[in-house]
């Protein structure tokens, strides 16, 4: 999500700047950018905050609209809401200036509590291989290839996917279906394959695939695009044989139900990582990363919530302090005092906002593992 709201801010800051220049095309692109990452943020939260994406990004479209119908006077490119400067809009070279989130992650696995048997895994099947990859050869161990984390949301899959990138001082790419995807005939797929194609042209990279279900569902008859875009992937991924590059696919998941049989062939997502609930390191890990530098109550007693949050996500960790902060924030605006975070304003949060994860879903994700896996 971090990602998503960084490419919001950016195109919210590329749209204003391009308002001062008086670049009509420019100003409209960003904005409609900053709409489209703004609906991606509602679409992962919920409640207030969801709304408030959602409103955000009605806004930025507003802006957009206005500006085709009065152009800035004395500007540049028009109205023709082109990408900017003098590429074309379906130019693939711009197109990855958002696929690309940084040269190198700066996240590491340190900064990851917990998970430690999901980090093993990870350095076993992923990171080992392609930092040693001679010695990975002579075992038979291809370097590369593709990986799938799947579990409930909010607990750090494309966290961990930059702290691959990190590791492994490789550039990250990420892409969700919502931005790959399009009405257009043709360009999802040309979209797909440009992303492919690029992170392919690096020596080494990190491909990280957000909401694969969304991306690469279950074929049948009654969507050709669906089906244009699996057969794509399909075939731009079985390549990486071809290529003394090294390219790591990372496919994130909620629902892995609904991803099409093929997807999980060989060649494809070989491997299978489940991503669960944060574990006890990982809760105090994320309480202390919150609660630090905070004025608490006396006595506050970080390790009480450890366990009384357990069978919470990491987001809705962070939601329950976030929503204790703005509690303490309206007592000290209404007394006219210092504010103080109270264990009672964690305790009236913690009563708002339940798990977001039911033993229902849960239960799904182990019948899945079972019936696909094995």
């Amino acid at each position: 999500m971090s990602f998503l709201l960084d490419k919001k801010l950016e195109h919210e800051k590329q749209c204003e700047a391009a308002i001062r220049d008086s670049n009509t095309a420019n100003a409209i692109f960003h904005a409609a950018k900053a709409a489209e990452f703004a609906y991606a943020l509602a679409a992962q939260t919920a409640g207030h905050i969801a709304t408030r994406y959602t409103e955000d990004a009605e806004g930025w479209l507003e802006i957009a609209e206005k500006l085709k119908r009065q152009p800035l006077k004395g500007g540049q490119g028009g109205t023709s809401g082109g990408k900017p400067g003098a590429e074309p809009a379906d130019s693939p070279s711009s197109a990855d200036a958002d696929w690309l989130v940084t040269e190198i992650p700066s996240v590491t696995f340190d900064m990851i509590a917990g998970m430690t048997e999901a980090k093993k895994t990870i350095f076993e099947m992923v990171v080992y291989p392609l930092q040693n990859i001679e010695k990975a050869k002579k075992l038979g161990l291809k370097a590369g290839g593709g990986v799938l984390l799947y579990g409930p949301p909010g607990n750090g899959k494309t966290t961990l996917g930059k702290a691959i990138a990190h590791e492994l001082q490789a550039p990250f790419y990420y892409a969700s279906g919502a931005q790959i995807r399009s009405k257009w005939h043709g360009e999802s797929e040309q979209r797909l394959r440009s992303l492919i194609q690029t992170a392919k042209s690096q020596p080494v990279a990190v491909l990280f695939l957000d909401d694969v279900d969304g991306l690469l569902p279950k074929r049948s008859g009654q969507s050709v695009v669906d089906n244009r875009i699996v057969v794509q992937f399909l075939s731009d991924v079985g390549g990486f044989e071809e290529s003394q590059n090294v390219l790591l696919i990372l496919g994130a998941t909620n629902k892995p139900w609904d991803i099409d049989e093929a997807v999980f062939r060989t060649g494809r997502f070989d491997e299978k990582i489940f991503i669960g609930l944060p574990d006890e390191p990982a809760r105090r890990g994320i309480l202390q990363m919150h609660l630090k530098g905070l004025p608490l109550q006396e006595g506050f007693d970080t390790a009480a919530w450890v366990g009384k949050l357990n069978g919470y996500t990491g987001s809705d960790i962070v939601g329950v302090v976030n929503a204790a902060k703005r509690a303490a924030l309206g007592r000290s605006i209404r007394d006219n005092a210092d504010p103080l975070l109270t264990m009672g304003d964690l305790e009236s949060a913690f009563r708002n906002i339940p798990s977001s994860c039911t033993d229902k879903l849960l239960q799904q994700y182990e019948t899945f593992r079972q019936l696909r896996f094995g």
